[in-house]
């Protein structure tokens, strides 16, 4: 776990606490406002921004930048390391899968993917296996082993992961899968279907629950942040 004095003593040093993430649509989120990532910085900032009593230390310097590649395999990220790399981040933080069965990545490789990225980056790494998706998609049964194979790799001072494929069943899937789909033919899924794969906002906001949880220590109630989200606050509570 990740703790504010460790943050503050990167900022103090560097001037900066930058965070990358990375891996597939389940992490660039880029149809959805806020989406995790946007979710995890704010708090950040927020958190930071108390525990400093300095807004301009937090602010300006924790920042996250996107490098998620939309239908992406953990072989794509892997070649996509170098980069990650060229923001020299102090934190990686990924979340995918659910793309390797569907584009024949083993569950083999796939361990073997994740790895290689863990070393590769040389820097403090969390990684997640994919959420399960809704409903009757049968993307859960063909995701499960690697999802399982994953969490067999053993944790060390810079890597860490977290089981959000199994954290994810224990929450309302049903609230979270409410958008339609594109037309996806390597998928048979036809534009208009209920997209059982992508989270909406609220799905989104409970990524960004077990994130801060498990990464930071940092209680998130994802309902509250989202209803005021919804009424238009600026400042969402959290």
């Amino acid at each position: 776990m990740i703790n504010k004095q460790e943050i503050a003593d990167k900022i103090k040093q560097n001037g900066k606490y930058w965070i990358a993430f990375t891996g597939d649509s389940m992490t660039s989120c880029e149809w959805v406002h806020p989406n995790w990532r946007e979710i995890v910085e704010y708090v950040l900032q927020e958190e930071m921004t108390k525990f400093l009593d300095d807004w301009h230390s937090s602010e300006w310097s924790i920042r996250g930048f996107n490098f998620a590649l939309d239908g992406s395999t953990t072989r794509d990220i892997l070649k996509k390391v170098d980069d990650i790399k060229l923001v020299s981040p102090d934190l990686v933080i990924g979340v995918m899968g659910g793309n390797d069965p569907t584009f024949d990545v083993s569950v083999s490789e796939s361990v073997e993917n994740i790895k290689n990225i863990a070393e590769k980056v040389n820097t403090r790494i969390i990684w997640c296996n994919s959420i399960p998706a809704g409903g009757d998609s049968n993307k859960n049964l063909e995701y499960e082993p690697y999802a399982k194979a994953f969490m067999e790799i053993p944790n060390s001072d810079n890597f860490q992961k977290i089981d959000m494929f199994n954290l994810f069943k224990t929450y309302p899937l049903d609230k979270f899968f409410t958008f339609k789909s594109e037309e996806i033919l390597i998928e048979n899924i036809k534009e208009g279907d209920p997209d059982l794969q992508h989270p909406n906002q609220l799905g989104n906001a409970y990524i960004a629950k077990v994130i801060l949880k498990e990464v930071f220590g940092i209680e998130f109630d994802p309902e509250k942040y989202w209803s005021d989200t919804l009424s238009g606050e600026k400042l969402p509570r959290y």
